[in-house]
């Protein structure tokens, strides 16, 4: 799995989903935003764009990269599909519930063993009362 942090969208499937719903949703503004000359970071560039519209895409390219059919997901393909619900909450984006719910039960039940465990296991956590609503983590 192409991963470089403890965090469920930083990911290669996630990643790919979200750069090409961005894309998808704000093309040319999307690409002058990423510019290297642009005074915004990456993160700052994806909240000011991230949407119902920006999640609803990301969530399709990733059916379209790893097939419709969730149940015949793997693990990594789970926890991307969870990333891209996590990127867009931590947003403030409205999440469905059958999209929450689908995100909450597979980071509930993640198996991956990670080189990081520990720090895995806290934003874990983090993320799930984040999708669950809890305002305390």
């Amino acid at each position: 799995m192409g991963h470089w942090g403890v965090k469920s969208f930083e990911n290669d499937d996630a990643a790919d989903a979200l750069d090409r719903a961005f894309d998808c949703i704000h093309g040319p503004a999307y690409d002058e935003l990423m510019d290297d000359r642009s005074p915004l970071t990456f993160d700052q560039v994806q909240q000011k764009l991230a949407s119902t519209e920006t999640l609803a895409a990301a969530l399709e390219a990733l059916r379209d990269a790893s097939g419709p059919a969730t149940e015949d997901w793997d693990e990594v393909v789970r926890l991307a599909f969870a990333g891209i619900v996590v990127r867009h909450a931590e947003f403030g984006v409205p999440i469905p519930d059958d999209v929450r719910l689908q995100a909450l039960e597979w980071l509930e039940r993640e198996e991956i063993e990670w080189d990081e465990a520990t720090a895995r296991r806290l934003r874990r956590q983090k993320e799930i009362a984040l999708l669950r609503g809890d305002q305390q983590s």
